[in-house]
């Protein structure tokens, strides 16, 4: 942290010596300061909404390619319990549908937890 402090320090006085030697009178150094402090804000707003929009989409690719995750190994399963005991594919969807008319009578919380 030092080194820092030191780079610090050293700007500020640098800065302060460059003020005091300007050719230019104060109220254009505060104006030019001024523009400067308005135009470095409006490139921080530029690159912080390009940053939202990338995290925006990349989170959208992140959830898309976990649902197709999630599909993929429904259906590897589906697949591999139909092969090892056809007769049981339809009592597991009578038990489904049986499910679903019971959702109706559940808090949302109970409804979530009988899904997983």
């Amino acid at each position: 942290m030092g080194k820092f402090s030191s780079f610090v320090k050293g700007l500020v006085i640098g800065g302060g010596i460059a003020l005091l030697l300007s050719p230019k009178p104060g109220k254009d150094i505060r104006k030019d300061l001024a523009d400067k402090a308005d135009e470095t804000l409006d490139k921080v707003m530029d690159y912080t909404d390009q940053v939202k929009e990338t995290a925006k989409e990349t989170a959208k690719e992140a959830v898309e390619q976990v649902k197709e995750k999630a599909q993929e190994t429904t259906d590897t399963v589906k697949q591999k319990f139909a092969a090892k005991a056809p007769e049981a594919e339809v009592r597991f969807d009578a038990e489904t549908e049986a499910q679903a008319t019971e959702s109706d009578e559940l808090d949302p919380i109970e409804e979530a937890l009988k899904t997983l």
